[in-house]
């Protein structure tokens, strides 16, 4: 059977092994759901017929909403290494995606279900195309690039991880010692919603601010207490204040926690902001901005404490010469299957650039087509599954060839 007929004939179990993988709670700081996904997962890559390797992954510490740091726990990263008879020590083609979501098993998005919409058939559910979409359309292109390539001279790998969505914490150390093997990675996120690539992206990170004041009683002795919960929220109407000042930069406060008995002048507050740069200068920036306003709202005389820790854990992510070269190969490959490549930036950010800032360039949205990510509305085009696997065995096809010059 030729690739096409056989891509056909399986689609519809693409779309039973995704409806299968969502219907597991996967949440970034679920371990038992990560670590339960994680077994899964080997099963499912059995087919390939190679060896797995499960890479412990070493913990990471967090700051909780008390303002204490503790150290958390996440499951294994997966590995599968495809090394064909002749193949030389050259460097290899990575293929990866995280495990993880952001939908934990208290979330009441829960399970999966298919409809059609604007005359195509979608599915709804937790992670479809972040990134259990790009899992099932990895492991396919992999199944589909051993039957019907010839990779005797191809060293691949397959790499999967728990810890993406939260800015990959733990597995920065594996990506850290293991980057340099390879010469180019395709990851498995998924489009723009109008299913153009992405070119570049913005870097990201959080910023958490531990506000302390005073406590006292709010009835016998109000006067004398210090609300960290109003300081925080005048840091955070500072903070917002940043944005519209720099073109593309953004500040998000994303959370604030403090207080407890409503009779009680709280005297902690814990804040988190989540920012976006174009470029290195923004990050600087923006550094600086933050720490000027910290500086400012730090008023120990007054009964307040500031401190902030944190800032961008993934730089931005750019086209440099070497990606940009790839992404043309691409829409050769892409026009030569009918189907047209259009190039987006995002002002989200993926472990594409992180591999991207250790010297690896990749192409990080080989995954399906959708949209509404990180809601419970989040959709996938099934149609996009065997779509995106196509691509992908030949965009290997590809790299095979660039080996063979």
């Amino acid at each position: 059977m030729e690739l096409e007929g056989w891509l056909s004939a399986n689609a519809a179990q693409m779309a039973d092994d995704l409806e299968r993988l969502c219907n597991v709670s996967s949440g970034s700081d679920d371990l038992a759901g990560l670590r339960h996904m994680e077994e899964l997962l080997v099963e499912y890559f059995e087919p390939l017929g190679v060896p797995c390797q499960r890479i412990p992954l070493p913990d990471f510490e967090v700051m909780d909403d008390f303002g204490v740091a503790r150290l958390q726990s996440t499951s294994r990263a997966i590995r599968w290494d495809m090394v064909g008879a002749k193949a030389s020590t050259r460097k290899k083609l990575l293929l990866s995606i995280h495990y993880d979501t952001v939908y934990g098993p208290e979330s009441s998005f829960q399970g999966c279900e298919r409809y059609q919409s604007d005359g195509e058939q979608r599915m709804r559910g937790p992670g479809v195309i972040d990134a259990k979409g790009g899992i099932v359309i990895l492991k396919w292109t992999a199944m589909a690039a051993k039957q019907y390539l010839d990779l005797s001279e191809v060293g691949l790998s397959i790499v999967l991880t728990p810890d993406e969505e939260i800015g990959s914490p733990a597995s920065i150390d594996l990506w850290r010692r293991i980057a340099q093997e390879y010469g180019f990675a395709m990851l498995y996120e998924p489009t723009m919603a109008d299913g153009s690539m992405v070119s570049h992206r913005k870097g990201t990170g959080t910023y958490i601010a531990i506000v302390r004041g005073r406590s006292a009683h709010s009835g016998r002795n109000f006067s004398a207490g210090r609300n960290a919960i109003l300081h925080a929220s005048r840091l955070a109407v500072r903070l917002d204040g940043l944005n519209g000042v720099r073109e593309g930069v953004t500040v998000n406060v994303g959370r604030i926690r403090g207080g407890d008995a409503v009779n009680v002048v709280p005297d902690l507050c814990v804040l988190r902001a989540n920012v976006r740069v174009n470029d290195h200068s923004d990050y600087e920036w923006i550094r600086q901005q933050i720490e000027k306003i910290r500086a400012e709202m730090d008023l120990p005389s007054e009964g307040f404490r500031v401190e902030i820790s944190g800032g961008v854990h993934s730089a931005p992510k750019v086209m440099d010469a070497s990606t940009q070269g790839w992404m043309q190969a691409l829409e050769r490959i892409g026009k030569d299957l009918g189907q047209s490549i259009q190039w987006n930036g995002s002002g989200g950010a993926s472990d594409g650039n992180k591999l991207a800032q250790l010297g690896l360039p990749n192409i990080d949205t080989f995954g399906p087509e959708g949209d509404l990510l990180h809601s419970d509305q989040e959709w996938v085009s099934i149609a996009s599954l065997p779509k995106k696997v196509r691509l992908g065995v030949a965009m290997i096809e590809q790299w095979a060839c660039v080996l063979e010059k």
